[in-house]
């Protein structure tokens, strides 16, 4: 009898490492979710981050069953990873996410605000050193131009 407590103990254990697994997981995805709506790109680099995600969650996933299991795939383990994401997306994602969105976004919009006050004298001398330099470009490149098309 105290052999079957323990075998269903470890898997009880087995269990609840799924569910806090998938729960991190999820909370990962997030993390690249708050990045994208702070840090707006596009739809190739929106790919390489989905890539590595999907590749972490796969080692992620492979050490947990090769720990728990001792590899064997089971249908309650990977249950466990799906229902530790559920629970995390219905109760911590939506606030997890607005929280950090507004948060980084405050503090980046300030930075922006901060360093644009700074560099703005910058800018308007830098755009006329930019000019001044591309108009001598033109003359140098039109200069050789003309010297190859003598030989």
């Amino acid at each position: 009898m105290m052999a079957v407590s323990a075998a269903i103990s470890e898997q009880a254990a087995s269990l609840g490492v799924s569910i806090l697994i998938g729960g991190a997981l999820f909370l990962l995805y997030d993390i690249f979710r708050i990045f994208r709506r702070v840090v707006p790109h596009g739809n190739f680099w929106i790919g390489v981050e989905d890539f590595f995600y999907w590749l972490c969650c796969t080692a992620v996933v492979f050490v947990m069953l090769y720990r728990e299991n001792d590899g064997m795939v089971r249908g309650f383990s990977i249950g466990g990873i799906m229902i530790g994401m559920l629970l995390y997306y219905f109760l911590l994602s939506r606030f997890v996410i607005r929280i950090n969105v507004m948060v980084f976004g405050t503090v980046f919009g300030l930075l922006g605000k901060i360093f644009g006050t700074i560099l703005l004298p910058f800018r308007k001398h830098g755009k006329k050193i930019i000019h001044f330099f591309r108009k001598r470009l033109k003359k140098v490149c039109r200069a050789v131009k003309i010297g190859l098309c003598k030989l």
